[in-house]
């Protein structure tokens, strides 16, 4: 903590009060190193605070400003104090882990038990305050992330409020912008998806941000399990997976687990259309899901099955030059985790494994280029293949890029002299 304590002090040589607050103080009581640390000032301090110490600039746009910089080497965050006192602040704060504050002498304002409830692992209301969820109760969702992440029990009182709350006040639940719920939601899977989701279901929260994940729980595989039982097995062998692979880690990697099933009435999903990706598109639209990360989501849904079949190193090749080797390795694990949570894995488990060798072949040669190019992508840029064919520009030298391409991912070259020798046999 010592740094820590050492970029307090520094900006309290400015003359001004300094606490650190909210998760960087979460994070030191749970053994877990901050990546930047938040602090809490005066909000009128801030441009002084950043001219006296030469560091800093302030972000004075939305309700909260923010002054962000970097002091002895640590990054920061700086937001004004809501209230008069260390204490109001902490008051404002929703759930009690996070309205601790650490003055720079190492002492904790703690007025509320939050280091007691990190150690019993609870997450209660601040205060036991209800009204907290009655001016958002957005945060509802956000205590159930927290509790799905950290796994944490969340305090009886806390949970009878809270479900007291959802009885008597369901249309204020329906009136959370959607993009409210997406930036939850995303944080909430991000990690745990499928306690996330379970934990949401038992509070019956499932309606309001997804009804159509809840519909498929009347929809039966014909085998005794409903599609919304097989979209919580495949997130649940995601979950388990999460920390140690980092496919996975990527947004789009979760999102297809959760959405798999939108819009599908067969196990199968033969029946799969454009209506169907037009509902999922619409559905992470509201959420205001990045279109990038949407379009991925899609091709993951539309594509990992064809895994379950042997694909060729040429196959593989023109899949990653089309899409991204990422994009690729992704499908691939997605199909993994599918059969694994399917129960079929053994079934197909030689052909995955296959498949997996021959895209780790085609990978290792393109990255052996950016190894002999010091980086490049290619072993030869399209001026240089004009040069060596004496050719103008036009279709013809992108044609011959996207050969070598496939030449290189295949195997058939592998050094730029090889390059050379391709391109001439092309052109003669």
């Amino acid at each position: 903590m010592r740094n820590y304590l050492d970029v307090l002090q520094k900006i309290e040589e400015t003359g001004v009060k300094a606490w650190l607050v909210g998760d960087t103080v979460r994070f030191l009581e749970m053994g877990i190193q901050p990546e930047i640390i938040t602090l809490a000032i005066d909000a009128q301090d801030m441009y002084h605070v950043a001219r006296t110490l030469g560091t800093g600039t302030v972000d004075a746009r939305g309700p909260y400003p923010a002054l962000r910089g970097e002091l002895l080497g640590v990054p920061f965050r700086a937001f004004g104090l809501r209230g008069v006192t260390i204490e109001d602040d902490l008051a404002y704060r929703d759930l009690s882990i996070e309205a601790i504050a650490i003055r720079s002498d190492g002492g904790f304002v703690d007025p509320f038990n939050g280091r007691l409830d990190i150690r019993n692992k609870v997450i209660r209301l601040t205060g036991d305050n209800v009204e907290l969820i009655d001016a958002d109760p957005l945060r509802i969702l956000r205590m159930l992330r927290f509790a799905a992440e950290l796994e944490m029990d969340i305090f009886w009182k806390t949970e009878t409020d809270v479900r007291k709350f959802l009885e008597v006040h369901a249309d204020r639940m329906s009136e959370i912008p959607s993009e409210r719920w997406g930036r939850e939601i995303m944080k909430g899977i991000s990690r745990r998806p499928h306690r996330f989701i379970e934990i949401c279901d038992d509070y019956d929260l499932l309606p309001y941000f997804m009804s159509e994940l809840d519909n498929l729980r009347s929809i039966s595989d014909g085998n005794g399990k409903t599609l919304y039982e097989h979209t919580l097995n495949v997130l649940e062998v995601i979950e388990s997976r999460l920390d140690t692979n980092r496919l996975m880690q990527n947004d789009a990697f979760v999102l297809a687990g959760l959405f798999r099933y939108i819009g599908t009435q067969k196990l199968d999903g033969s029946d799969r259309t454009k209506v169907t990706d037009r509902k999922i598109r619409e559905i992470m639209t509201r959420w205001n899901i990045p279109s990038g990360t949407i379009d991925e989501v899609i091709s993951i849904i539309d594509g990992f099955k064809k895994y379950y079949s042997p694909i060729t190193e040429e196959k593989f090749c023109a899949d990653v030059l089309e899409f991204s080797p990422e994009a690729v390795e992704i499908s691939l694990e997605f199909a993994n985790c599918v059969a694994e949570s399917e129960g079929f894995f053994d079934e197909y488990s030689d052909i995955l494994e296959n498949n997996k060798w021959n895209l780790a072949q085609v990978l290792r040669r393109f990255n052996n280029v950016s190894l002999q190019t010091e980086g490049a992508s290619r072993y030869l840029t399209g001026r240089e293949v004009m040069s060596l064919l004496n050719m103008r520009p036009g279709r013809r030298v992108g044609e011959l890029l996207d050969g070598l391409d496939m030449a290189v991912g295949t195997g058939k070259v592998n050094s730029r002299a090889k390059a050379e020798e391709w391109l001439k046999a092309q052109n003669a």
